[in-house]
């Protein structure tokens, strides 16, 4: 097993994208700590782990609250001695609407989340990580945060921005922890299904959007929660050891960005 004996956090892993990652690391031997703001779909991402297993803690918090997030480092601290594995996947909702019809709440809710939140969770557990001269540290982006697409549904003008901005923390944080061992990443998904997507749209108005998604890939289709879990374990593991400050694409090779 590829992360034996690691510790990870993964934020907003209730669900999605980030359930699939947290799974997958769990799977690989790390002990996981499960984090979000719904202690129901926590509970059962932890209780899938463990009945197959694997070593899981839940621990709710939000990420926009600095107190919080010093919260969940303790936990993951007070549980388990240390943190090997960072993943900074939460993200706030937000609506489909054009640049003039964002209002300030859509703005600061998803900067708070995606912006904010990454560079609080960093911050946070680096300090540990800087002591042990070890760290993976991986920040979920989007192609949307490297190009623009005419697609409103994938690329609000505050969600092009906070993942935008995600992308030069990675940067940033690369070169601060590089002497310190620390390897600091984006991984940017593209279109991927997840049940949550599906949920929120009529059966013909899904069957529509995956169509149209599928058209946008050189390889002629979306991509799954899973495909995307493997790429952060690799990231996640000794085998990446030479990568930092890189943003790594998972798309399906998109056409439509610009």
């Amino acid at each position: 097993m590829r992360l034996a004996d690691k510790v990870a956090i993964v934020t907003g892993s209730g669900q999605g994208i980030g359930k699939a990652i947290v799974e997958r690391m769990a799977a690989e031997g790390a002990a996981v700590i499960v984090n979000g703001r719904d202690p129901e779909k926590i509970q059962a991402v932890v209780g899938g782990i463990m009945r197959n297993g694997g070593t899981a803690l839940g621990v709710r918090a939000d990420v926009t609250r600095r107190s919080e997030v010093r919260d969940l480092v303790e936990a993951a601290l007070k549980a388990y001695g240390r943190i090997d594995i960072l993943v900074n996947n939460a993200v706030a909702r937000r609506r489909a609407a054009s640049f003039f019809e964002l209002t300030d709440e859509d703005w600061d809710v998803v900067l708070a989340t995606g912006v904010k939140g990454v560079f609080n969770c960093i911050q946070a557990t680096a300090r540990h990580m800087m002591d042990r001269r070890y760290g993976k540290i991986i920040n979920i982006a989007s192609p949307s945060g490297m190009g623009a697409s005419d697609s409103l549904t994938e690329c609000n003008a505050n969600y092009a921005a906070a993942k935008a901005a995600v992308n030069q923390i990675t940067k940033t944080f690369a070169r601060e922890l590089g002497p310190y061992g620390i390897n600091v990443n984006s991984l940017a998904p593209g279109s991927i299904v997840t049940a949550e997507s599906l949920t929120k749209r009529s059966i013909e108005d899904a069957r529509k959007h995956d169509a149209q998604r599928r058209k946008l890939t050189v390889l002629g289709r979306r991509g799954e929660p899973h495909e995307i879990a493997s790429v952060a374990v690799f990231l996640a593991c000794d085998e990446s050891s030479f990568i930092t400050g890189q943003v790594v694409l998972a798309d399906g090779g998109r056409t439509d960005y610009i």
